[in-house]
C-alpha cells in the first residue's frame, strides 16, 4: 500500500511530459510487441560493441564477442521484462501516463547496444 502511494505521488510530482494524444494509446502494445525482440537485439549489440573493441590481446579477441553477446542476452531479458511490464500498464492507463520507456514505444528490430556499456543509449526524459 505505501509503495503505491510513493509510486503514484513520484508519477503526480513527474507529470506528463507531453499532453495526451489518442496516437499514445498504441505506446503500450509497441512496447509488448517490442519486449520479446529485446534480448535478441542486445545480444546483437553485445557482439557489436565487441567488434568495435581495438584493445590488443588475442585472448581478448576470442573471449570478449561471446562474454558480451551472453551478458547483452542476460541483460536484454531483464529489459525486455520491464518492457513489457510497462507496456501493461501503458496500455491499462491508455498511454496517459507514458511509463514504458521510449526506446519501447518504436517498433524496430534494429540491435540495442547493452545497458553496461559506457554509450549504452541517450536517456532523454
Amino acid at each position: 500500500m505505501l509503495i503505491g502511494a510513493i509510486v503514484v505521488a513520484g508519477l503526480a510530482a513527474a507529470g506528463p511530459a507531453h499532453a495526451w494524444q489518442p496516437a499514445d494509446l498504441l505506446r503500450g502494445p509497441t512496447a509488448i510487441l517490442n519486449a520479446p525482440l529485446v534480448p535478441f537485439r542486445s545480444v546483437v549489440g553485445g557482439v557489436q560493441l565487441a567488434r568495435q573493441d581495438r584493445s590488443p590481446g588475442l585472448q581478448r579477441k576470442i573471449l570478449l564477442p561471446p562474454t558480451l553477446a551472453i551478458a547483452g542476452g542476460g541483460m536484454g531479458i531483464a529489459e525486455g521484462l520491464i518492457w513489457g511490464a510497462t507496456g501493461l500498464a501503458d496500455t491499462v492507463t491508455g498511454g496517459a501516463l507514458a511509463i514504458a520507456p521510449e526506446d519501447a514505444t518504436h517498433l524496430s528490430v534494429a540491435p540495442l547496444p547493452p545497458l553496461f556499456s559506457a554509450n549504452a543509449r541517450d536517456r532523454k526524459s
